[in-house]
């Protein structure tokens, strides 16, 4: 219906990348980087006045992923985005940047070099795909 519910906020200041980190790492009740040192994020909101706003976000999340490793930059999914932009420190990150309107985070995209190979994926379970 070419809605258009997510917006995409590409973070490459490291003030505000260690700022979310640690609130990510707060909502987690953990004292680590959960964004395991990467240098860049990207983080999707999706406007909640649409009735498929999570499945919207997460098909930006899901092809930004795909494009990300078809480039050959490793990503990895973290969550807590919803928890972050709920609170007032988050809203007020939003208000600064000019967003407006009522957001909620979906996800944050990781992105960098990776350190090591991937490990090899785990087997498909049998009854994945059921063919009719």
């Amino acid at each position: 219906m070419g809605k258009q519910s997510p917006i995409i906020i590409a973070v490459t200041d490291k003030v505000l990348r260690d700022k979310l980190s640690k609130m990510n790492a707060a909502i987690m009740g953990v004292n680590i980087d959960p964004f395991y040192g990467a240098p860049e994020l990207v983080i999707v909101l999706a406007n909640k006045e649409m009735p498929t706003y999570i499945y919207d976000g997460s098909l930006v999340m899901g092809n930004m992923m795909n494009a990300a490793t078809d480039l050959g930059v490793a990503n990895c999914w973290i969550h807590r985005a919803k928890e972050e932009f709920e609170s007032e420190e988050g809203k007020a990150i939003l208000k600064d940047l000019g967003i407006e309107g009522d957001y909620e985070g979906i996800g944050h995209l990781i992105l960098g070099y990776a350190a090591k190979p991937e490990a090899e994926p785990a087997p498909r379970k049998a009854d994945y795909v059921y063919r009719v």
